[in-house]
């Protein structure tokens, strides 16, 4: 009796200790591929990028179009989003497990759902359409052929995006853990550590900046490539670029990275999961400007007051290391791939204790408006507004502002609002007094970003009462000009009067210089047609349906940019 006690004792205990790890077992063999060919990746769950994390996995798909694409399990069709950008064509399979599948950028849909689709876009005479769809209308089966890998939408070329989310809480996690791939061997490399001091007297190798230091290793150990110990001082973070390689060159990704002081753990973090409503906050856990200079991707072992990742434990302090002694000190990261592959980098550090108050390396910013995270911010001079709700940046800063002359083109100064290097987690509001705008422009005005050459990128903005107002949703220059050019229309296979009986499309370019295409709308013989828009490629397509008919046929195509200026191109085709 008394062993039988220990043994549920045992039990509950480990059942305790599987539950506190993160880790969630998922099942491995209820799904199938969503392809027929091995799965090799050409992007990993959880890879940072700028704004998000990775959503899911990059299939391959040989550098081609047109490969059929499985449903993974039985379900049934829950969402079809079909848009210019982001995921293009995608698909969305709700199982009765409590998982939904995702596919991205599809060529095309199949069978059942295709003419659903379609009927759909007629309907609401919208390429773009984004719609839930009740659960009986569009069942599938394990394995059925649901769609055509494709490119479309922000792709970068050929391939399938694939995602699993739990269908409850629409958390993205990671396909590798239901099986997708056979397991590898090979650990993950870390490139690069980059230590911070922290706030007033703290230093790095006695300077108030930042160190970027090499790593150099392999086969899952590595070292620092310099020599010499470094030197801390006071409030102290670190941070390790880190990627994985697997065998035959797949990108599976790195799931974990935990960072110890004298074998005390500090941080951890674990990307096996995530919501998409937290996504953007992967502009905290990164060195932020480093990725803006140089693409780099120092991935911070510290928490800011306002990063409310779900994937951090064990963390102390947020982070932050406290070196007040004169001693030396062992820092380990040990960092794992998707399929527990480790990796660790070893290395030391000379402490010693800060120096006085007075002698603090960090610039003066007297003068300059505090932003605070957890309250709305105010930023009111002769000319602009500019109001940053709570939470939108991840800790207290000195916002810095300056105002130049305004530039060729531009109706007010050039506001300088922070800089680059600084995210903004949120949409704020930003409002420009006009100087000099003519009355029958202010419809046409729109505030701009200026980049370096006093290029303009168009922000948008209502004008109203001698003063225009946007929605920014990054720090940066800025200004007012206005748009009076038209979008440009470029037909490429049609001319008028062209007999079109051996083509079986008709295929358009369209562009905008400032403000933007707004929308677009193509017309036979009075009545609308679908026209498919691949935004990155800037193209418009038309294939052939029973809209064309036999004969003469008066094609139009009027499109409209964000400001209200509009081109149209008009032509006879016989078919």
């Amino acid at each position: 009796m008394r062993d039988s006690r220990l043994a549920i004792i045992f039990l509950l205990l480990f059942a305790s200790g599987q539950l506190t790890t993160g880790q969630t077992q998922y099942p491995k063999t209820y799904f199938r591929s969503p392809v027929s060919f091995p799965v090799s990746l050409a992007g990993s769950f959880g890879e940072i990028r700028r704004n998000h994390f990775h959503s899911g996995i990059d299939i391959r798909t040989e550098g081609v179009q047109g490969k059929p694409v499985y449903a993974i399990a039985d379900g049934y069709v829950s969402r079809v989003n079909i848009s210019p950008g982001g995921f293009g064509k995608a698909l969305y399979i709700t199982h009765p497990n409590g998982y939904t599948s995702l596919y991205g950028h599809l060529r095309n849909y199949a069978g059942a759902i295709a003419s659903w689709a379609r009927a759909q876009q007629m309907k609401k005479e919208s390429f773009s359409i984004d719609i839930e769809v009740p659960e009986k209308t569009l069942k599938v089966k394990k394995g059925d052929i649901i769609a055509y890998s494709g490119n479309s939408g922000a792709s970068g070329g050929p391939h399938v995006h694939f995602e699993i989310r739990d269908a409850k809480t629409q958390e993205i996690i990671d396909p590798l853990d239901f099986g997708f791939m056979k397991t590898d061997g090979i650990p993950p490399r870390i490139t690069w550590v980059k230590v911070y001091p922290m706030g007033g007297n703290s230093t790095v190798n006695l300077s108030d900046k930042a160190v970027l230091i090499p790593v150099t290793g392999s086969g899952g150990s590595f070292r620092l490539m310099m020599a010499d110990t470094l030197k801390v001082s006071g409030s102290i973070i670190f941070g390790i670029e880190t990627s994985d390689n697997a065998e035959g060159g797949l990108k599976t990704g790195v799931h974990a990275i935990d960072l110890t002081v004298d074998g005390v753990k500090v941080f951890s973090q674990n990307i096996e999961r995530f919501a998409f409503a937290e996504t953007r906050y992967v502009n905290s856990l990164m060195d932020y400007p480093a990725f803006v200079q140089n693409k780099r991707k120092i991935q911070r072992s510290y928490v800011a007051p306002n990063n409310r990742l779900s994937v951090y434990s064990n963390v102390k302090n947020r982070g932050v290391v406290s070196f007040v002694d004169s001693k030396v000190h062992k820092i380990q990261y040990m960092v794992k791939d998707a399929f527990g592959n480790p990796a660790t980098l070893v290395f030391y550090v000379k402490s010693h204790p800060p120096g006085n108050a007075e002698n603090n390396l960090h610039p003066d910013h007297e003068g300059c408006q505090l932003f605070t995270y957890k309250s709305d911010n105010h930023f009111n001079r002769p000319g602009i507004r500019f109001d940053v709700p709570a939470e939108a940046v991840y800790d207290d800063f000195p916002f810095e502002y300056s105002l130049t002359p305004p530039v060729h083109g531009s109706y007010s100064g050039v506001y300088h609002l922070q800089n680059q290097y600084m995210p903004l987690h949120t949409w704020c509001t930003l409002s420009i007094k006009t100087d000099n705008l003519p009355k029958n422009m202010e419809s046409k005005a729109v505030i701009v970003e200026v980049s370096p050459g006093n290029k303009f990128s168009s922000k948008g903005g209502t004008f109203e009462n001698g003063w225009i107002t946007t929605k920014v949703r990054e720090f940066g220059n800025f200004t007012v000009t206005v748009d009076t050019e038209p979008p440009v229309i470029r037909v490429i296979n049609i001319f008028p009067n062209k007999k079109v009986r051996k083509q079986s499309s008709i295929l358009v370019k369209i562009s905008d210089n400032l403000a933007g295409i707004k929308t677009y709308r193509g017309t036979l013989n009075g009545k609308w047609i679908l026209m498919d828009y691949d935004e990155k490629n800037r193209l418009l397509t038309y294939a052939f349906d029973e809209m064309m008919k036999p004969g003469k046929n008066n094609f139009l195509l009027t499109v409209t940019d964000a400001v209200g200026n509009s081109s149209r191109y008009e032509a006879v085709l016989i078919r």
